[in-house]
């Protein structure tokens, strides 16, 4: 079945296959790092922060441009690669549109209009790989957002979790002589 579907949607359908293992591996190799690495990468990041700058001393605007820069940085990567190859699945789909259009100009250049069935093919060929990269692009996206809200969530529970630390993350405001908090 699914060689017949490479068939009838010609050879964009390779290209859109090979995308689709490389979206796969990217989403699981993030996936697999926030369920099960995440917590320990963190810890190691903060414990090496910690010795090279000790919390009593070090400035919380350092603190953010340097360590949860690094950390949000070091947790997004491969993540625009991945949007760029979502992003790709729906105009490779369409090339497959305008392969399988030529082919059902071929078709009536040989035949003229008398014969639809000989038609079809090329029809199939042209809507299979647009349908393609959109069901791909639909399920590319949903788990891209996934994964940019639960890595926003890890950067975020550790920027809280810097003041457990003895990281200040208060600023003295000298105008009203009062604490407020950094944005």
């Amino acid at each position: 079945m699914l060689n017949e579907l490479f068939l009838r949607g010609g050879p964009v359908l390779y290209v859109l296959f090979f995308i689709t293992l490389i979206i796969f591996y990217i989403l699981i190799d993030k996936y697999r790092f926030i369920f099960f690495n995440s917590e320990s990468w963190l810890k190691l990041k903060l414990s090496e922060f910690k010795k090279e700058f000790p919390p009593e001393t070090t400035d919380y605007k350092f603190v953010e441009s340097v360590l949860l820069a690094s950390v949000s940085r070091e947790s997004k990567t491969n993540i625009k690669m991945l949007e760029g190859l979502i992003s790709m699945c729906p105009m490779i789909g369409l090339l497959g549109t305008v392969y399988g259009m030529i082919e059902v100009f071929e078709v009536l250049s040989f035949l003229g209009t008398g014969n639809p069935r000989a038609m079809s093919s090329g029809v199939a060929m042209a809507t299979i790989p647009t349908m393609s990269g959109m069901v791909i692009t639909l399920f590319g996206l949903y788990f891209y957002q996934d994964l940019n809200g639960r890595i926003n969530n890890l950067s975020n529970n550790f920027k809280s979790n810097l003041k457990n630390e003895g990281y200040k993350l208060w600023k003295e405001d000298h105008q009203e002589g009062e604490m407020r908090r950094m944005p």
